[in-house]
């Protein structure tokens, strides 16, 4: 439900740091944390103000002088490497769909590279269509790390029903963000059928042991188009495409294969996901990777 304040897209949006001097500006996040997630709790202003002060980027973008947008984000270290964990992005509703999550993204990417910064990093439910065309398809962002269950039981209402599976991306952002996918043959990890109540339904268990697998160059996985509208009208076919996309992703990435590439289906409420191997793609790997 839209939230009555007045605003519509048209109007002109500021994207800028939130700042220790900006107590206000906290106050503001805190709240559109709650209105976005329906947490009990905001992050606790000490800890903001403290990643704000070493290394964190933290923006808000404004609609006049109402916060209608948030990207949290704070430093990350492993394996001697410096990173950025982008953590948290939260749109109001009214301001959902006109493209300023991306916005958001590019305003984060450009503030991390006069930091500094080469690499940012985030989850995402890889169930989520809409997030999957930003990251992926949009921004670039690849992935080949796959989190069972990353955040254990979640009760907000995006994702309650569901085990918290993520993918963990990596956003090259000192690398071109379009990748020529190799020609060849593709091959479906997963069937699919549309049922006779219009949902998108897997067709068995992926088959990746096929000669078919090992001649393509491109492997695609499907997730449906809306896994919202699937767990309110039947929760068992949402668990099982988790299930599925699980048996998918792990032994794909284990093989050596990244996701590069997100793609709409036309006429039909399912999406694809676009891997390659990773010697394919010109790209570091990232200091979490297990090979």
């Amino acid at each position: 439900m839209a939230i009555d304040n007045g605003l519509n897209s048209g109007d002109s949006i500021q994207i800028r740091a939130i700042t220790p001097d900006g107590l206000q500006d906290f106050a503001a996040m805190q709240e559109l944390e709650q209105l976005v997630w329906h947490m009990p709790q905001a992050l606790p202003l000490h800890q903001v103000l403290t990643v704000a002060k070493n290394g964190g980027i933290l923006l808000g973008a404004f609609a006049g002088t109402s916060m209608v947008g948030i990207l949290y984000s704070f430093p990350g270290y492993l394996n001697r490497q410096v990173y950025l964990c982008s953590h948290m992005l939260g749109i109001r509703d009214d301001w959902r769909n006109c493209g300023l999550g991306e916005q958001l993204k590019l305003a984060q990417a450009a503030a991390a590279k006069a930091s500094g910064y080469r690499l940012i990093t985030w989850t995402y439910d890889p169930l989520e269509s809409a997030n999957a065309n930003l990251n992926i398809g949009k921004l670039g962002a690849v992935c080949s790390t796959y989190v069972v269950n990353c955040y254990g039981k979640m009760e907000d209402t995006l994702n309650q029903g569901l085990p918290s599976d993520r993918f963990q991306v990596a956003w090259w952002i000192d690398q071109p963000q379009e990748i020529v996918l190799p020609a060849g043959t593709e091959y479906q990890a997963i069937p699919w059928r549309l049922r006779a109540d219009n949902l998108i339904e897997p067709v068995g268990e992926p088959d990746l042991s096929g000669e078919f697998l090992n001649k393509a160059t491109r492997v695609t996985v499907a997730v449906p188009a809306g896994i919202q509208l699937i767990k309110e009208r039947d929760i068992d076919l949402a668990k099982n495409w988790r299930l599925v996309t699980r048996q998918a992703f792990i032994p794909l990435f284990d093989q050596g294969w990244i996701v590069v590439g997100f793609r709409r289906l036309p006429g039909v409420p399912v999406n694809e996901y676009i891997l390659v191997k990773q010697e394919a793609v010109d790209l570091p790997k990232p200091p979490w990777t297990k090979r």
